[in-house]
């Protein structure tokens, strides 16, 4: 997600994406990742029980996701594509709040993985390096214990999806289910019909080779009469 910072000096009504955005995430918008979004309502002091000077607020508590500068000469960073980290798992978390209308949209964030490691967090090599920029590193190589980095896909982000979302995430992920299931369905009702089909071809097929011999032994019998 992108978050404005909460101290943006111009009101959201008049954001300019030139002017106010900066994919680095160094100016007044943040990468954050939503934590909890809640209501409130603020009076001022004194003002509890006067309802008309109550006002509601939507508002949201995030995390940041912080620029950091590890690999300047990979070819994705020299390519201006945005480095990020997270904040380690046992390192207390930064929560900022701001207005739900400062949420401006979803980023596609991709996994960055460092010297070959097999997880996304700072390898234990860069313990003690210069530009942290106050992440964390592992503890030890290997120990995935560390911030994880991630980098911006600045190209899904622009040749992605063309149009707004017309249903929720949570629709879509119904409607997938439904589908899912719909189609085990179809598939364990095919899985029957072709197992009782069978069943009848050998059902057809054991009378058919049934009638056939007792066809031959009537055959026989009746060519042992004429003999006699």
């Amino acid at each position: 997600m992108v978050a404005p910072f909460p101290n943006n000096p111009h009101p959201m009504s008049q954001f300019d994406v030139q002017r106010d955005f900066d994919i680095k995430g160094d100016g007044i918008v943040w990468y954050a990742r939503p934590q909890l979004f809640f209501s409130c309502t603020v009076c001022p002091a004194g003002a509890q029980d006067e309802p008309r000077q109550h006002t509601k607020l939507d508002l949201v508590f995030f995390t940041t996701f912080e620029p950091i500068t590890l690999t300047p000469d990979s070819i994705m960073q020299s390519n201006g594509v945005p480095m990020v980290y997270e904040a380690a798992r046992n390192q207390i978390p930064s929560l900022y709040v701001a207005p739900v209308e400062n949420m401006l949209g979803r980023v596609p964030l991709i996994p960055c993985f460092l010297e070959g490691q097999a997880v996304n967090t700072i390898p234990h090599s860069y313990r003690g390096h210069c530009d942290l920029s106050g992440a964390t590193a592992d503890s030890r190589p290997g120990a995935g214990n560390g911030a994880t980095l991630w980098e911006v896909h600045i190209w899904m982000w622009r040749y992605g999806r063309s149009l707004p979302r017309t249903t929720t995430i949570e629709e879509a992920t119904a409607r997938r289910a439904a589908r899912l299931q719909d189609s085990r369905k179809r598939a364990a009702a095919t899985k029957k019909r072709r197992r009782e089909e069978a069943e009848q071809r050998r059902s057809a097929d054991s009378l058919r080779d049934g009638g056939a011999a007792v066809a031959a032994d009537a055959g026989r019998g009746s060519g042992s009469e004429s003999e006699d």
